[in-house]
């Protein structure tokens, strides 16, 4: 053993029998320190290649960045054990591997929530219902998901403004996923006078909808919902192919423009104030 422990409690004679091992160890010593050095180096050549390996295999960016993470940190652990071999400190390491379990315990105790965001990380990038890229509702923020790690989940809210929300947020708490579907609807409450032919309403609405951009291999829906005492009352609904909020703005937008331009063309009166859209 290169290493040996002093009986002395000196602090100055044990820095003093240190520095004289070291100079008669100098080239144990160094090459220990290049072989941590190595170790460090290495690990971000073996990050990227498994990264590329597992992305190529799996096909999900999160997964792949998660577990390369892992895979790092496994090899760097290894290789500091291997370094306090070289240095001869056996004990140490034997030491180390015995304290383990303890000292796993009281980390996880300190860093309860830390860990429980990781495990949550961890599901989160095995699951196929959500990936970085798509356009999600988690924890009242919308936007698009521009980063998943071991932490948080980072959403590019849709005035532009990153929020970074722990994963056992995201995983405990319902998330919304726009993209999944492909495809979201659109509806358009309206109100017309009682004095107006609801055929003639719907036929206006129908032909209104033959120069809008939606999924028309969709059924457009009409329907009168109540004989209210200022107005009758009906709902259209459609869907788009395009889910974020500025593709849902833009449909609204161009639908009640075509509308109001048909009704203004054929004289229908809309009961002032009555006007409302939503979007389910």
């Amino acid at each position: 053993m290169l290493l040996q422990q002093t009986t002395s409690n000196d602090p100055w004679l044990k820095f003093n029998e240190w520095g004289d091992l070291i100079e008669q160890r100098w080239p144990i010593f160094l090459t220990a320190i290049i072989f941590l050095i190595l170790v460090i180096v290495l690990s971000r050549f073996v990050k990227k290649v498994a990264t590329k390996i597992l992305h190529r295999r799996d096909g999900n960016t999160a997964i792949a960045t998660v577990m390369a993470s892992f895979i790092s940190i496994i090899f760097i652990s290894i290789g500091i054990f291997i370094t306090l071999s070289i240095l001869g400190l056996n004990q140490t390491v034997t030491s180390l591997l015995a304290g383990a379990g303890i000292l796993g315990l009281v980390l996880g105790l300190a860093l309860q929530d830390t860990l429980s965001s990781a495990i949550a990380g961890i599901i989160m990038t095995t699951r196929k219902s959500y990936k970085v890229g798509d356009f999600v509702e988690s924890n009242s923020y919308l936007g698009t998901i521009v980063e998943l790690n071991l932490r948080n989940t980072t959403i590019r809210q849709t005035n532009g403004v990153d929020v970074k929300i722990p994963n056992k947020l995201v995983l405990g708490n319902p998330l919304i996923n726009y993209t999944l579907n492909g495809e979201i609807r659109i509806d358009i409450n309206i109100g017309i006078s009682h004095g107006e032919d609801i055929n003639k309403i719907e036929t206006l609405i129908q032909n209104a909808f033959k120069e809008i951009n939606y999924n028309n291999k969709k059924e457009l829906e009409i329907y009168f919902t109540d004989l209210a005492p200022g107005s009758i009352k009906l709902l259209i609904r459609f869907w788009i192919t395009k889910f974020k909020q500025i593709d849902q703005l833009r449909a609204r937008n161009e639908a009640i423009k075509k509308i109001k331009e048909i009704f203004d063309a054929n004289g229908v009166i809309i009961p002032n104030p009555f006007l409302g859209f939503e979007n389910r």
